[in-house]
């Protein structure tokens, strides 16, 4: 059976999240003799999507995507459809599954399948704990950014049929007024491969510098933890963490941080490197290496160490 993706397009982009989802629903597809499907509403480029694409001329973004849903699910039959937790795709996702009686499961890190049915992995009590959810065909699954790989959704494209809402029997029956976009960032530590993030044990906000060196002789970014924006010494567009972004690249320099649950959900970096005096702190059980020190100290002595290699 097929599994069906939704595309999340933002000012007709299709979004990394989607290329995760696409390279999963290739593997789940592939164990239940199908095929992954991927539906894209609007006019993004959709050539590195590599799955077949459904492709709807709906024009801007509209409350009327969950009907457009429902039609291609209605076409496709598949046996899951995967949307990314995101606040557009997780609004269509709540009010296709429950206008069409099917189960759905939220926040979730993992999906498999186990005796013909789904077995989601899924956060609860605020990360606190995982567990794992039996989830009957065709299931819904909300999956978090960050639980697969980009690049395992890109490649060649499959084939690309292109529908109109009239084709589907879809109208609108609404006007698309605009975006409200959120605060200009300067950078979008999201999509950095390297991201130096601090915490309270940086000490004073003058010290954020040290932080921004470091990031500077390694190519990265600099991000913080909650009580760090909130105190108002970085931005929010910079904040790592439940109620700020998910950051995916290729290594996270934790520096002061202890590592609250909200904070750690939004780490899914392929290497994690932590600094803390307190050996005790919970973000050396996600770090792949730590060092128990204070990071006014040893963080001077790691730029010229880096500097050194780098014959700077």
């Amino acid at each position: 059976m097929d599994v069906l993706v939704f595309a999340e397009v933002i000012e007709n982009e299709v979004q990394d999240i989607t290329y995760e989802l696409v390279g999963k629903a290739k593997q789940l597809a592939s164990e239940l003799g199908g095929k992954a499907v991927t539906l894209v509403i609007g006019n993004p480029d959709v050539s590195n999507i590599n799955s077949d694409v459904i492709q709807v001329d709906a024009g801007d973004p509209s409350p009327w995507h969950y009907a457009i849903v429902e039609k291609v699910y209605e076409r496709v039959k598949p046996a899951a459809i995967l949307f990314g937790n995101t606040s557009a795709s997780l609004d269509v996702a709540s009010q296709f599954a429950a206008q069409l009686g099917l189960p759905i499961a939220t926040l979730v890190t993992e999906i498999s399948v186990s005796d013909g049915q789904f077995v989601a992995t899924s956060i609860a009590y605020g990360g606190k704990i995982m567990v794992d959810l039996a989830v009957k065909s065709p299931g819904v699954f909300v999956v978090n950014r960050g639980s697969f790989q980009a690049e395992d959704g890109k490649g060649e494209v499959g084939s690309v049929e292109k529908l109109s809402l009239d084709e589907l029997g879809v109208s609108d029956g609404v006007e698309f007024v605009g975006y409200i976009k959120p605060e200009v960032e300067d950078v979008d530590i999201s999509k950095a491969d390297i991201v130096v993030s601090v915490g309270r044990g940086i000490g004073d906000e003058a010290n954020i510098e040290l932080a921004e060196e470091l990031a500077e002789v390694l190519g990265g970014v600099v991000a913080g933890s909650r009580p760090i924006i909130d105190s108002g010494w970085l931005p929010k567009t910079r904040q790592v963490g439940r109620s700020g972004k998910t950051v995916v690249g290729k290594l996270y320099l934790a520096l002061g941080i202890s590592g609250a649950t909200e904070h750690v959900e939004g780490v899914k970096a392929k290497n994690v490197i932590a600094i803390n005096t307190d050996r005790d702190a919970p973000i050396f059980r996600i770090a792949r290496c730590g060092a128990v020190a204070d990071v006014l100290e040893l963080v001077p002595v790691l730029i010229d160490k880096i500097r050194e290699i780098k014959g700077e």
